[in-house]
């Protein structure tokens, strides 16, 4: 008879998978600023072959000088993530109390994140094209979103999920996730118009006037501002919950200086510096918008507790509500 048994990985305790899920948000919202600061120094071709970064090594090369460092840091960054996006599915298969909305999730991730490394190897390829450049970020917004919400998810219990205001205040919150994915999508219009391509000598442009397109953007950031303002009020004087008040003021605080920061970019020649902080304050709001739509719902308290085999909570159908 043979002995050999299959090899058991250990249960995962809940407080360590939202840790993970912590610095995954945290992981993910930094590769966007270091995106940022690849594009905005030029060092889009740094490493000019993907995977590789040159014809023979991974590693970046002297003759790529500075731009070469950069990207390459970049890529390195890129690799932990994928890295943390790998061992998210493997936890969440292996916590005390499987959850199937956790599990989901973070294979999100994973999928997301494989797309990601598709794309910014096309966009190598492609020598930068504003396409996929604008792809590559949006792209990024989208795990954002997942992990957001997972991290949430996260902190809560498995079960039924219940309105935390009012239809009014829910639908609020919704209208300002879509328009804050509008003033981003707008966003990657402007700067593939603009001058900041990544790479000086190869990158193409969109063919618009980028005083239409940055009007266009600027409308609807204001629009946003509004639906900030508005929300802010909504929260106080609607019920809602606690958390909902905290999270609308962070993003209040965030989208006033991001409004500044973006009209003074553009009045002063869109500098290097200005514009690398306009897309962290940009990756804060997305995160902080996130947060006010999902704390207008109630969750179940997390159970920390091992339950029987014969359970299964995680399989109850949960109200699409967010």
């Amino acid at each position: 008879m043979s002995v050999w048994q299959p090899l058991q990985l250990p249960t995962v305790r809940p407080v360590v998978f939202r840790r993970l899920t912590r610095i995954s948000v945290i992981l993910l919202a930094l590769i966007v600023v270091t995106g940022g600061a690849v594009r905005l120094t030029g060092s889009g071709l740094g490493c000019p072959t993907w995977p590789r970064c040159g014809e023979n090594s991974f590693v970046t090369q002297s003759e790529y000088a500075a731009h070469g460092w950069i990207e390459f840091g970049n890529r390195l960054l890129t690799t932990a993530v994928g890295l943390m996006m790998l061992l998210l599915p493997l936890v969440s298969l292996r916590l005390g109390q499987r959850r199937r909305d956790l599990v989901l999730l973070s294979f999100g991730l994973w999928l997301g994140f494989l797309g990601q490394v598709l794309l910014g190897g096309l966009t190598v390829l492609f020598k930068l094209h504003p396409v996929l450049v604008a792809g590559h970020f949006l792209l990024s917004m989208l795990l954002l979103l997942d992990v957001v919400v997972l991290d949430r998810r996260a902190r809560s219990g498995p079960g039924v999920v219940r309105p935390a205001c009012g239809r009014e205040l829910l639908g609020l919150a919704r209208l300002l996730v879509a328009v804050a994915g509008a003033v981003l999508v707008l966003g990657t219009v402007v700067t593939g118009t603009g001058p900041h391509s990544g790479d000086s000598t190869e990158a193409k442009r969109f063919g618009f006037d980028i005083t239409n397109v940055a009007q266009l953007h600027a409308d609807a950031a204001m629009l946003l501002v509004g639906l900030v303002v508005a929300t802010v009020l909504a929260v106080r004087v609607g019920g809602a919950p606690r958390e909902a008040v905290r999270a609308s003021t962070a993003l209040a605080v965030i989208a006033i200086a991001q409004a500044g920061v973006g009209f003074t970019q553009y009045f002063t020649g869109i500098p290097v510096g200005l514009v690398e902080l306009h897309i962290a304050g940009a990756t804060a709001l997305w995160i902080a918008a996130l947060r006010v739509w999902l704390a207008m719902v109630e969750r179940p308290a997390p159970v920390d507790l091992p339950v029987p085999a014969t359970t299964d909570p995680a399989d109850a159908i949960e109200p699409a509500v967010v």
